[in-house]
């Protein structure tokens, strides 16, 4: 199996609820492209958008 979805089956078997957070569009010079995703819960994030404050904020 996929280390990536290995590792995407390990957080959500630990995780309770998650938001999906996903790029749906871009304009001008951004962190990622379209598409681009992460899970977050009320205690850890998988994935990332990009812009390192971002997902800290």
């Amino acid at each position: 199996m996929n280390s990536n979805v290995q590792s995407l089956k390990s957080f959500l078997a630990g995780q309770g609820r998650v938001a999906l957070v996903e790029v749906a569009g871009t304009k001008g010079s951004t962190p990622r492209e379209t598409g681009a995703y992460m899970l977050v819960s009320g205690a850890a994030i998988f994935g990332t958008i990009g812009g390192g404050q971002l997902e800290y904020m």
